[in-house]
């Protein structure tokens, strides 16, 4: 899904700029949001690039700010496109890094368990070779990221309120893109950050997480995603600005568009495995997703595996197997 899905906006609203940062990544450029009055305050820095730290800095020049001038660094989550700046930073000013509590360990760089990692995909049918590769791709984006100190790294919570850029907005934690995915919310002035939680031109990506409190080791990220859309449409914000794509509007309509889509997409996976017999996701993702490769693999791994948990919550579709997990139309 590419094409524009929600209505773009010509004007943003008064003090608040973007910069569109460098990614390597498919998804291409990064927002980053500055909210320019006190507290002086950056929404998603993007990475740790020399091209996209240089656009940063003209960013806050326009305003006539510098590094040392950002107050408060605010993640939506940690997405190394969205993140990685921080902890260069942090390093050239006194500023404070906020994030969903879920999202601190990623942010500080606490190891993750490696062996669960590696249970997870070995399940999901990845064969030897491909799992092969990511240790190196994971390496590739750890040159791309700052990690800020733990102690500059402040937890938000759901319900919580957050001053920044001479507003105050109300903390909206929505599982599901990521575990501690924070939006941000302007009543006064109805507008959205709504980071990659809602973006105006395709469908978040529901990253497969690693979690030992959960069954299976991972979290049901498509699963959580959609159940927390619907609190978005009844914000119904004037303005959004998301973590990619323009600013845009009419929110309800594109909370519908996302539950339509992810419904034919499950549709379309049912009538692979009925075909397929008993296909693991690795399997039903190449035929999906045919031209991805490398770490790309994990995005269509994460499509799918979002998808046949939607499809196992309503008895569509029923496990054959363990190891790998193997699907079989119920």
């Amino acid at each position: 899904m590419a094409d524009q899905l929600a209505p773009a906006l010509d004007d943003l609203p008064d003090r608040v700029r973007l910069a569109m940062l460098p990614t390597p990544f498919p998804v291409g450029a990064v927002n980053c949001w500055l909210f320019a009055e006190r507290p002086v305050t950056v929404v998603d820095p993007g990475m740790y690039l020399p091209e996209s730290l240089q656009m940063f800095e003209d960013l806050l020049a326009s305003e006539g700010l510098a590094v040392s001038d950002v107050d408060q660094v605010l993640l939506t989550h940690a997405h190394p496109d969205h993140f990685g700046a921080a902890g260069w930073i942090t390093e050239n000013s006194a500023a404070t890094v906020f994030c969903g509590t879920a999202e601190r360990d990623k942010v500080i760089d606490t190891p993750m368990d490696r062996d669960l990692a590696l249970a997870v995909v070995s399940d999901l049918g990845l064969p030897d070779d491909v799992i092969a590769v990511l240790p190196a791709g994971f390496e590739m984006l750890r040159q791309m990221i700052r990690h800020p100190l733990p102690a500059r790294v402040e937890p938000l919570e759901d319900g919580d309120t957050f001053d920044a850029g001479g507003r105050t907005w109300s903390v909206h934690v929505t599982p599901g893109h990521a575990q501690g995915h924070v939006s941000l919310h302007d009543p006064a002035a109805d507008v959205l950050v709504s980071g990659d939680h809602l973006l105006p031109h395709i469908t978040p990506n529901p990253a497969l997480e690693i979690d030992a409190t959960v069954e299976g080791g991972r979290r049901h990220s498509l699963v959580e995603y959609l159940a927390n859309l619907d609190r978005f449409a009844e914000l119904d914000a004037a303005a959004v600005l998301p973590g990619h794509g323009p600013a845009f509007a009419d929110v309800p309509g594109l909370v519908a568009t996302m539950h339509h889509h992810h419904e034919r997409r499950a549709d379309r996976i049912l009538e692979l495995i009925d075909g397929m017999g008993q296909p693991s996701v690795y399997e039903i993702a190449q035929v999906m997703f045919p031209t991805l490769d490398g770490m790309g693999v994990m995005l269509g791994i994460s499509e799918v595996v979002g998808h046949l948990d939607l499809l196992e919550r309503s008895g569509a579709v029923l496990r054959s197997s363990d190891t790998p997990v193997l699907y079989t139309a119920a």
